[in-house]
């Protein structure tokens, strides 16, 4: 399911910069069984891999998941 499930997130995050809970829910509108669990560490995974970048909004007080872009 994580491979799945990262494919996923990638194309709720290529729409535009999301929170966590932003993609939490559109995952949710798609019609998948969220384990909150799982999907944390994937996210984060994905941070790690460095394909999504975590990035504060400091008005909003959250964080935000973006496309990491590459700079070479």
């Amino acid at each position: 399911m994580s491979a799945e499930l990262k494919r996923k997130i990638i194309d709720i995050v290529s729409k535009g910069d999301k929170t966590s809970t932003q993609i939490r829910d559109e995952l949710i509108q798609m019609g998948e069984e969220i384990n909150l669990l799982e999907f944390r560490k994937v996210l984060a995974n994905l941070v790690r891999e460095g394909l999504l970048e975590k990035y504060p909004v400091y008005d909003e007080r959250k964080f935000y998941f973006r496309l990491k872009s590459k700079s070479y």
